[in-house]
């Protein structure tokens, strides 16, 4: 049990005497008043219930334990006379307008202000880009070059190349430049006779070439006047490649005219319709006649093939040219079915000429695949 002298723990529950400070460890008689008895509590809220009285204590409090004159080693020591007491009147408090309040002092006059200081005369102005020159070096009243355009230097300074100059040639630079561009890309041309990298789909639809040709059929390239002479007489890949050309704007001539039949059959912009279909038949002329006047002296099948080409384009033309009665007759009737006998006449000469065209190809796919041309299908002229 705690000893209640010097507080020490580690008495043994049956001792009497501490075994630090040898105080005894239970209180004299009368020392400490006896135990409470015990009570119930009772709620305030039920008075009426049964319950004890609550405990009673001196009227007095407690006596109060004098501390021991030796306190154990660690223990803090009790002064002599005990701690300090609060004054009865308490600690005295702080004036009523407060404490006084403390003023900076400056000096008289405040603080001397510190000037900057500067060299005599101030410091060294820097000249000017342009106007008066450092000693003993000339300056231009204009930006100078700093390298000689040749020769060694010279004495003083070289006049820059005015910026009006400088522009033309750089101007003239670039035109000389796109203009030897240009004429390469024309020699070539020529010589390859328009010949660039094609495709075509399967539908016949046309694709882009590096030149594409004329819708009539021009080639970009050589052309051929009636056999008078022109630039590729004699030049059996410019002459097949100006064929190749003409087969290119066959295609083109026919993706209009199948579009034109589209719109016409859905009864919709049927004058557009009609004028594309116009402007078919126009190229198609043109593409005879082309074929008529090329010069293919120089490829061994050259009048085979010109002849058979021009039988399948003038199916072509025969074609296109019922078509156009036949949307005309569309249009008047307002969709209802007019101008049959046209239709079927252009149907017709459409077998006719997917036919010559069959055996056109024949002949022309050995010869194109002789000059480095591409191979073509019915649907591909």
């Amino acid at each position: 049990m705690p000893c209640p002298t010097c507080f020490f723990p580690g008495n043994a529950a049956a001792a009497t005497q501490c075994a630090n400070c040898g105080s005894p460890l239970t209180p004299a008689a009368g020392a400490y008043p006896g135990s409470p008895v015990a009570y119930d509590v009772t709620p305030i809220s039920n008075p009426g219930g049964a319950g004890q009285p609550p405990p009673q204590y001196p009227s007095g409090g407690y006596p109060q334990v004098a501390p021991p004159a030796v306190y154990p080693p660690g223990v803090p020591q009790v002064p002599a006379g005990g701690y300090p007491q609060v004054p009865a009147s308490g600690y005295p408090q702080a004036p009523t307008g407060g404490y006084p309040q403390v003023q900076p002092q400056y000096p008289p006059g405040g603080y001397p202000q510190v000037q900057p200081q500067y060299p005599p005369g101030g410091y060294p102005q820097l000249p000017p880009v342009s106007g008066a020159p450092y000693p003993g070096v000339p300056v231009s009243p204009t930006p100078i070059s700093v390298t000689p355009i040749s020769g060694s230097p010279q004495p003083g300074y070289y006049p820059p190349l005015k910026p009006s100059r400088s522009r033309v040639l750089l101007s003239l630079t670039v035109i000389v430049v796109v203009l030897v561009i240009a004429s390469t890309v024309i020699a070539v041309v020529r010589l390859t006779g328009g010949n660039g990298t094609q495709t075509a789909a399967a539908s016949g639809t046309a694709t882009a070439t590096t030149a594409a040709p004329a819708p009539d059929g021009t080639p970009p390239g050589p052309t051929a006047n009636g056999g008078s002479g022109t630039a590729t007489t004699g030049d059996p890949k410019a002459q097949a490649a100006a064929v190749d050309a003409l087969l290119d704007a066959s295609i083109a001539s026919r993706t209009k005219l199948n579009a034109a039949i589209d719109l016409v059959g859905k009864c919709t912009m049927i004058d557009k319709a009609i004028a594309d279909m116009q402007t078919v038949g126009t190229e198609r002329q043109s593409q005879v006649d082309n074929i008529a006047r090329f010069d293919l002296s120089a490829i061994p099948e050259g009048e085979q093939l010109r002849g058979m080409l021009k039988e399948a384009l003038g199916f072509s033309l025969a074609a296109d040219r019922n078509f156009v009665p036949w949307g005309q007759a569309q249009q008047a009737s307002g969709c209802s079915g007019g101008g049959q006998d046209y239709y079927d006449e252009a149907q017709r000469q459409s077998k006719n000429a997917s036919d010559a065209k069959g055996r056109f190809l024949g002949v022309w796919n050995p010869v194109a695949s002789r000059y480095g041309l591409r191979n073509r299908s019915s649907n591909d002229i």
